[in-house]
């Protein structure tokens, strides 16, 4: 059983701890989410428990033999030059050169060798699971890559894409203790959906960082918070995190409350009598009193969580400007870069945006959704069609790029007045600012000395002060922390204009989103209810297409073929033929015989080891079986997910060698028809 064990580790940067003291153990089944805010050092977290950073005190002790998985390599020119499958694969033991040395073992019939290698392939499939192709391909084909990707080499990929490549290198490798940071960026939906069923089947440990609340919710088993005045470690998912640090952060408030009416009730009593001799004693003994009293009440204070979960706005966000009844009018609209002309994005495509409505566009990656927004603000022209704003709509928009209107001498209290309605206050000023975690401390903070999550929240905080009554959003809440997702959301959803957005966070479209939008080779769809409605139907239709798709996968191709057809090399019927030919036919007939041999017998030992390994791979299912009918595996529930995960594992196996074998017998079929064909023509 590998475990991870931290001891009083410390770190600080700058003279700044970002934490102090922290000790936990993370044991197999254990999914420990670590939250806080930017900068409160969760990666540095990650880092230090992967070795690749020295905790300034303290200890990390990992379990002998203790496999960790870390996404954190940069890409060197030999990775890039890779194709995809192939830069995958190469993180695990080269298969190719075991199953050459098994052949020679096999010709050279050495039973001690090969008794041998059967161990060590057990020992393999055991680490690295039966197949290690048809895995990786599945954590490709999960994570969005499509069939035609994986022979790309890398360095035709996106940065994003290669950072999905880098997560199924190190998911495939398995581990026994698995590290991921942000692991849901550059993913959309379908991906991170996927993400989350393979860790929720995750046999061993996994500490994450994610500010995905969904994410969190359904992956966490325990939550660590840091960048609080200490560490505060609970088990139980996110959300009851959440109510746990409500009501503790309500009942310090009433124990504060308590405490400062006894100080007050302590000090009026001090003020009355300090001065009579009767009652100086006295007075001086409520004084200690009160101190001892004012340290626990700064004790309590300065020893609290962070803020409450779910704040809403103090205050009403300027209101903007009416715009007109049709936002944005799109006609015909189609895209192909200069590069592909005739590669068009999408079909012509058609809408209207209305007034007031709060729009979510949603699409796998590559689909299009961001150049579809670009086209709309003005900065890509399409190639046919056209769409316009309404005369009086103005336009705020937001992309991971539009930091760069920002002006680095300038401070970030500059920036806002720049940026936002001259009619602003500087009451709204501060407070949207103070929203978006950009409190007093950065108010005269060069924008220069900003990090990127803090420039995009700038960014965002203006947009809210600009009157615009049409924002356009692509992926608004990349690189913010949860605390400022949750700010985001609240000015969203009181804003009081139109959204059009491009997101994959479902938290944020079911909180705002009132239409979604689905985009794809047929065009555009527009669903008319909320992302929870809408995201039921697209789970419902996904799952009846996996059915579908393995019904069609368990049809045979062709005919099956008999045993004996796979495995004789000829027929009664050419013996009786073969009576009536001459020598120069027996020759040719013989000929053909060696030709297709030759051509039938890699098939056939093929057929014959996949047959061999479908009996020990049922002979193990029929164990697992056994196993799951005993009522003693239910004792402990980690062995009860351990032998489901296995079987699962198992079955898919045994379905893939049987596929494997139905298609061989369809090639044996194929060779052995022709064969035949070709001896009836001698004997004729």
């Amino acid at each position: 059983m590998s475990k991870i064990t931290i001891q009083n580790i410390e770190k600080s940067y700058g003279g700044e701890a970002l934490f102090n003291g922290l000790s936990f153990e993370a044991l197999p089944g254990m999914r420990l989410a670590v939250a806080g805010p930017n900068g409160s050092g969760k990666s540095t977290l990650l880092k230090i428990l992967a070795g690749r950073a020295e905790p300034d005190a303290g200890s990390v002790v990992l379990t002998k033999g203790a496999r960790v998985g870390y996404v954190a390599q940069e890409l060197s020119g030999v990775d890039l030059a890779e194709p995809l499958l192939g830069w995958v694969l190469a993180a695990l033991p080269n298969w190719g050169d075991f199953w050459r040395e098994w052949a020679h073992a096999v010709a050279a019939k050495d039973e001690a060798r090969l008794r041998r290698l059967s161990e060590r392939q057990a020992r393999l499939e055991q680490q690295f699971g039966y197949h290690p192709e048809h895995k990786a391909r599945a954590i490709l084909s999960g994570l969005g890559f499509s069939d035609d990707d994986l022979s790309r080499r890398l360095e035709w990929l996106s940065g994003g894409w290669r950072e999905r490549a880098k997560l199924a290198r190190v998911l495939l490798q398995g581990a026994d203790i698995l590290l991921l940071d942000e692991p849901t960026n550059h993913l959309d939906l379908e991906a991170v959906e996927w993400l989350e069923d393979y860790l929720l089947n995750f046999k061993g440990t996994l500490i994450f960082v994610a500010h995905d609340r969904i994410f969190l919710e359904r992956v966490g088993t325990h939550v660590l918070v840091l960048g609080t005045a200490r560490p505060v470690l609970r088990a139980g998912s996110f959300s009851e995190f959440l109510a746990w640090m409500a009501e503790n952060a309500e009942q310090r408030e009433r124990e504060a409350a308590n405490i400062s009416a006894r100080i007050e009730h302590e000090q009026e009593f001090i003020r009355r009598f300090r001065v009579k001799a009767r009652k100086a004693a006295q007075a001086q003994s409520k004084i200690k009193r009160v101190e001892k009293m004012q340290d626990e009440l700064s004790r309590l204070k300065g020893d609290g969580l962070a803020a409450r979960p779910g704040r809403r706005l103090s205050f009403r966000l300027p209101e903007p400007l009416r715009g007109d009844k049709v936002a944005v009018n799109a006609v015909d609209l189609e895209f192909a870069y200069a590069e592909r002309p005739t590669l068009r994005l999408w079909p012509r495509l058609s809408f209207q945006v209305f007034r007031g409505r709060k729009i979510a566009l949603v699409a796998p990656n590559g689909a299009g959704k961001s150049t579809l927004l670009k086209i709309l603000t003005g900065e890509l022209n399409p190639t046919h069609g056209y769409a316009k704003l309404g005369n009086s709509t103005v336009l705020g928009y937001f992309s991971q790029h539009q930091t760069e209107i920002l002006r680095p001498t300038g401070t970030v209290m500059a920036e806002m007045r720049r940026l936002c309605d001259p009619k602003c206050t500087e009451e709204q000023l501060m407070g949207v600012l103070g929203l978006f975690l950009l409190g007093q401390a950065y108010f005269e903070r060069p924008v220069a000395a900003l990090s990127g999550g803090e420039k995009s929240r700038l960014v965002l905080a203006s947009l809210f002060l600009g009157r615009a009554n049409l924002l356009i959003l692509d992926e608004p809440t990349n690189h913010l922390d949860l605390e400022s997702r949750e700010g985001l959301v609240a000015a969203l959803k009181d804003f009081e204009g139109t959204i059009f957005m491009v997101a994959h966070d479902r938290y944020l479209m079911a909180e705002v989103a009132e239409e979604i939008w689905s985009l794809g080779p047929e065009g555009l769809t527009q669903h008319h209810e909320g992302f929870e409605e809408f995201d039921a139907k697209r789970r419902a239709a996904l799952n009846e297409a996996r059915l579908e798709s393995r019904r069609d996968a368990r049809k045979p191709d062709c005919a099956p073929v008999s045993a004996e057809s796979v495995n004789s090399e000829g027929s009664a019927d050419d013996g009786q033929a073969a009576k009536r030919l001459s020598k120069e036919d027996k020759r040719k007939q013989a000929e053909l015989r060696n030709a297709f041999s030759r051509k039938l017998k890699p098939l056939r030992e093929e057929y014959a080891k996949a047959e061999h390994d479908l009996t020990r791979v049922l002979l193990e299912q029929g164990e697992l079986e056994a196993k799951m009918n005993d009522p003693a595996t239910y004792e402990s529930g980690g062995e009860a997910i351990a032998v489901n995960n296995q079987y699962r594992e198992v079955s898919d196996w045994a379905e893939t060698l049987m596929e494997r074998m139905a298609a061989l017998e369809g090639k044996i079929a194929v060779i052995q028809a022709e064969m035949d064909a070709q001896l009836g023509a001698c004997v004729e």
